[in-house]
């Protein structure tokens, strides 16, 4: 078919055409058999285009359902959310992808010079079906992040890398940890080392993460009895400060290991930092003694610094840099926590998927 037949079926179809050439056109149709089966033909790869355009609405609505789900809240209430809206974007995705198959196979009985439409078409559907697959994936993780989380504790970032310290008996059942707080998020990480002896563990956020610095120093001294320490914990799903002294020089049951502190502290608050004058850390919060009103216990600094020196350089997916000069010393104590609740975190862990 030639172009300017083509641009006169397009105009007759659209009802543009002046009376006389109508007239004739017509008289064509009636006269000649083979144009009248091109123009039919015309006629419904024109229609099959404006329904193309149409099911265009339709990924629209799906993207919309697909940012509506990105913001929804880590609640029971949110998640059913997810799980009543997964049938209608089912439903709707498959339609639109067949209608759009329907409309490729429409056109493809066309002749050769339609190919660039049906080139265009065929991308289209390509695209459509990425689309799809994508929002089903998300929809995945958005189920995942918004299961209540089975246990929770503290920990806080050591380097500007995206290394995290936790307690070990935190994360020690977890399929999947999410770390949490105001200034970041909700972030995924991987669990890439850990100490079960010294209840340490070492987390990654396993997304590209780059916060450009960690305000921790990490100290090797031990610390006194009597010294005076503060906590920076997730007990609730606020970030809680708590401060005391080192009231023993070891942990439970005379544990070397650890001290035992007079600050209050909950579960909540295990494998957060515990922390100096000047804001080094001094200890990991590991346990609270339930028989004992107002003991907890911490994991000492140094047992840190030993830990993570024994991790072969080259078994990391990124370097480990710590910070080898207190940014902190001399500062007050509330400019000192302004600085490090940034990378204190909830710890959330799930379990049992």
């Amino acid at each position: 078919m030639s172009i300017e037949d083509l641009e006169l079926i397009d105009k007759y179809a659209a009802g543009t055409l002046t009376r006389e050439d109508n007239v004739l056109l017509e008289e064509r149709i009636i006269s000649d058999p083979s144009f009248r089966e091109r123009l039919e033909a015309q006629k419904v790869f024109l229609k099959s285009l404006k329904e193309y355009d149409e099911r265009k609405s339709v990924i629209q609505l799906l993207n919309t359902f697909h940012q509506e789900l990105g913001t929804m809240a880590d609640t029971k209430k949110e998640s059913a959310k997810v799980y009543k809206l997964w049938p209608t974007i089912g439903i709707a995705a498959s339609v639109a992808l067949v209608c759009a198959i329907g409309t490729l196979f429409v056109a493809s009985l066309f002749d050769r010079e339609q190919t660039a439409n049906y080139q265009e078409l065929r991308r289209n559907v390509e695209r459509l079906k990425k689309s799809q697959t994508q929002i089903l994936e998300n929809i995945k993780q958005d189920r995942i992040k918004n299961t209540p989380s089975k246990y929770s504790g503290s920990g806080f970032m050591i380097s500007p890398s995206g290394y995290v310290v936790t307690s070990y008996h935190v994360i020690k059942a977890a399929d999947s940890v999410y770390i949490e707080n105001e200034k970041f998020g909700k972030l995924k990480t991987s669990v890439v080392y850990t100490n079960p002896s010294y209840d340490l563990a070492l987390l990654m956020v396993s997304a590209d993460f780059k916060p450009n610095r960690s305000v921790f120093a990490i100290r090797s001294r031990e610390g006194d009895i009597g010294e005076p320490v503060y906590t920076l914990g997730f007990p609730r799903e606020e970030i809680v400060y708590g401060e005391g002294s080192i009231s023993a020089s070891t942990g439970y049951d005379q544990d070397q290991n650890a001290y035992q502190v007079s600050v209050p502290v909950n579960p909540g608050n295990s494998g957060g930092p515990l922390l100096d004058q000047q804001g080094a850390l001094l200890g990991i919060i590991n346990g609270v003694q339930t028989k004992t009103q107002g003991a907890a216990f911490a994991i000492k600094s140094s047992l840190l610094l030993e830990t993570l020196g024994s991790i072969p350089a080259d078994s990391l997916p990124r370097p480990l840099k710590l910070n080898t000069q207190n940014q902190l010393a001399g500062m007050a104590r509330v400019d000192q926590i302004k600085r490090l609740k940034d990378f204190v975190f909830l710890v959330k862990v799930y379990n049992g998927k």
